[in-house]
């Protein structure tokens, strides 16, 4: 009995190193060939290019000075930031029955930044030409802040700072992803990679051990001579040995066993990867079609069939027989490193510039430009670029607040005149005497309207409500609306108990957030 159960457990044990013996480790080589393009100039001769960007560089073409064949212009079209938005984060504080005890909030700034830029090909060979468009973005967001007014001050103060790192950084993306798109689509570019691999069996057990590894060291050994430039027939004749030898093992692993298709599999891969290496795509094709009958892993040969299928088409498209050539690059312009291109700068890249249509006390619509800057500083007057109904630009003019009734730019932003009276003197000598004047025409940004109540934002800093059917507004940093907070905010609520309710709980804050909530629920109420 125990001799009996010696030789099971001895079978059992040869049966599981059997079956551990087909095991296989990816072992790495090098190759080296050149990416061929999808469209080509054929005739090497006439593989020039000339640009007014230092930064452009065609792989396997001459950069002259008068028109080459290619002509490339290269503009940047500048950097735009979107309208800020403060994020609100709620913290809270629980006690070990997990009940809250606690609420804070902290607030970030969030923006996107866009940058785009295009090239115009002018391409003799052919007699065409177009534009591509190129773009980046980036989401910016601020650290967190323990108030609204913090964090919009603090984009407010860095905003362009902001945007020109991040204008920075897009600039050299653009310019990669340009040189990218050209040499796929025009260059002839060398490539080496050490990342390519066999299927080696990995167990010393397995009696094909030894001899795996003596082909790949060999097939290793072999394409580290391959050079992208120099031709591959030597090689070709190198490597066939091993070929065969993998082809060899193919009829001892028969049957449907998953180990046996194991090492099938290995030999399939091995000599298709070896193929498509040596620029064979139809022998490519042929193991393919072997690794998914054997239906070990059918996605590789589908895979194969894909690469196969493709070095087909480059190879047809460029009428060559192989990727491996002499490539030339260079530059014969003669224009000096400092001759950088000059990028057209229009207002959008320095200064961004805003579509909007302005509505005057007239009732007249007038289809404006106004600078980013020039809105952060709206209050008594605006400056715009004014167009006729054309589109022909008519100039420059500033209009005093008094006389506009409505902004409503493009991207949706919106702003509305109010009178109303400033909670505190300001600086310039304008504004005292605007604000010793009393309530005056302003132009406020619109937060929010209703047919109950309206909410407005003056000067990023100051907000406004103003109730319906009232024709003065009401500063919530004045000394009345800050020291009556409660009773102003009962007397607007009037009619709707489940707000006046959160009113005497002091449940509203006297900030942006609060107060915009307030309106909402008001409005809410009064539409029930």
């Amino acid at each position: 009995m125990k001799k009996l159960l010696l030789l099971q457990l001895a079978l059992l044990f040869c049966t599981l190193s059997s079956a551990q013996s087909t095991d296989l480790d990816k072992e790495t080589f090098t190759v080296s060939y050149v990416k061929l393009p999808s469209k080509p100039i054929l005739d090497n001769t006439k593989r020039t290019y000339s640009t007014n960007s230092s930064s452009i560089r065609i792989s396997g073409f001459s950069k002259v000075k008068s028109p080459g064949t290619l002509d490339i212009t290269y503009k940047y079209n500048g950097s735009r930031s979107s309208e800020v938005n403060i994020e609100k984060i709620t913290h809270e504080k629980k006690d070990d029955d997990g009940k809250v005890i606690s609420t804070w909030y902290t607030y970030k700034a969030k923006s996107s930044i866009s940058s785009s830029a295009s090239i115009h090909i002018i391409n003799a060979d052919n007699g065409q030409s177009f534009d591509k468009s190129f773009k980046s973005s980036s989401a910016y967001q601020s650290k967190e802040f323990n108030s609204y007014y913090k964090a919009e001050s603090h984009y407010k103060n860095n905003k362009y700072d902001i945007k020109n790192n991040y204008s920075s950084q897009h600039k050299s993306d653009i310019r990669n992803n340009i040189k990218s798109y050209l040499n796929k689509r025009y260059g002839y570019v060398p490539f080496t990679t050490s990342y390519e691999y066999l299927w080696i069996l990995g167990s010393k057990k397995h009696p094909e051990y030894q001899k795996h590894h003596e082909a790949y060291n060999k097939l290793k050994v072999a394409f580290e001579k391959m050079k992208y430039d120099q031709p591959i027939d030597e090689i070709k004749k190198e490597v066939m040995p091993i070929i065969e030898y993998f082809n060899s093992i193919i009829p001892n692993y028969e049957g449907t066993k998953r180990k046996m298709r194991k090492v099938k599999y290995a030999s399939y891969y091995n000599i298709a990867n070896i193929y498509f290496y040596l620029d064979m795509p139809e022998k490519v094709k042929e193991y393919a079609l072997k690794l998914i009958e054997n239906n070990y892993d059918k996605s590789d040969g589908k895979n194969f069939i894909r690469y196969a299928d493709r070095l087909s088409k480059s190879l047809a498209i460029n009428k060559t027989k192989t990727r491996h050539m002499q490539v030339l690059t260079e530059d014969i312009s003669n224009i000096p490193d400092e001759e950088e291109e000059k990028e057209e700068k229009k207002p959008s890249e320095d200064i961004e510039v805003n579509k909007a249509y302005l509505i005057t006390k007239a009732n007249d619509t007038i289809l404006v430009d106004i600078k980013t800057s020039d809105i952060a500083n709206i209050a008594y007057s605006l400056k715009t670029v004014e167009y006729d109904t054309n589109g022909t630009l008519v100039g420059t003019r500033s209009r005093s607040a008094k006389k506009c009734k409505e902004l409503l730019f493009v991207d949706g932003l919106h702003y509305k005149n109010i009178r109303f009276k400033e909670s505190s003197i300001k600086s310039g000598a304008l504004d005292v005497a605007q604000a010793l004047e009393g309530a005056t025409d302003k132009l406020c940004k619109v937060l929010y309207e209703s047919d109950k109540i309206n909410l407005y934002l003056f000067n990023k800093s100051e907000l406004v409500m103003l109730p319906k059917g009232s024709d003065k507004g009401k500063s919530t940093q004045s000394t009345g609306f800050v020291f009556g907070f409660k009773k102003n905010l009962t007397k607007f609520a009037e009619g709707c108990p489940s707000v006046l309710e959160k009113v005497s709980n002091k449940e509203y804050k006297n900030n942006q957030d609060s107060l915009l909530s307030f309106c909402k629920e008001l409005a809410k109420c009064a539409a029930e």
